[in-house]
């Protein structure tokens, strides 16, 4: 059991077992892509949303990417899990998941994760924990190769200049009101 704090400061004991789990699986869903081939032999992809089956060892590399990118589900999973902890507090879902933003999305994705790995035996749980630290090592490489992708980036605008500083013929143009060229708009009678 692992505690997080939302951004109004309530705290809420995430705990995955399989009654919570089942909740999740019954109130989250989550997008899945197949691909479907066709009578002509081509593939197409087909998305559809599916029951977010948290527990479900075929899919828990879906479910740690869920954990790392889906912030809207990771909101709606641990509002599933804490559901009882929310009526015992009076909150409407609406009221919960406003309370999570940020950094406090962040805590609850890693509770979650936490719990995740917890709940399988042994066994399992290095296999899990593996997968888990291999997804971080490969979100941090592809962040890095992001940020610096956009910082060595050079975004013009329609004009040619760097997108950092406004076109010269800017310097020309008033900064509010109408210019000397243009007339006001017409207003009904």
């Amino acid at each position: 059991m692992r505690e997080i704090k939302d951004n109004e400061g309530r705290p809420w004991l995430v705990a995955l077992t399989c009654a919570s789990a089942a909740r999740v699986k019954d109130m989250v869903a989550i997008e899945a892509t197949e691909e479907l081939e066709q009578p002509d032999g081509t593939t197409k992809t087909e998305r559809r949303l599916v029951p977010f089956d948290i527990i479900n060892t075929a899919t828990v590399h879906k479910t740690l990417e869920v954990l790392r990118m889906n912030y809207g589900a990771i909101a709606e999973t641990v509002h599933a899990i804490v559901l009882r902890q929310v009526e015992e507090k009076g909150l409407t879902r609406e009221q919960f998941l406003d309370g999570f933003k940020g950094d406090a999305l962040e805590a609850a994705a890693r509770a979650i994760e936490e719990e995740l790995i917890d709940f399988f035996p042994q066994r399992l749980r290095q296999v899990v924990r593996l997968m888990a630290s291999k997804m971080d090592e490969v979100l941090t490489s592809k962040t890095a190769e992001a940020k610096a992708s956009i910082e060595a980036a050079e975004v013009t605008t329609t004009s040619g200049t760097a997108s950092g500083r406004p076109p010269e013929s800017w310097a020309s143009t008033p900064e509010s009101g109408l210019s000397g060229s243009s007339s006001p708009l017409a207003t009904p009678a």
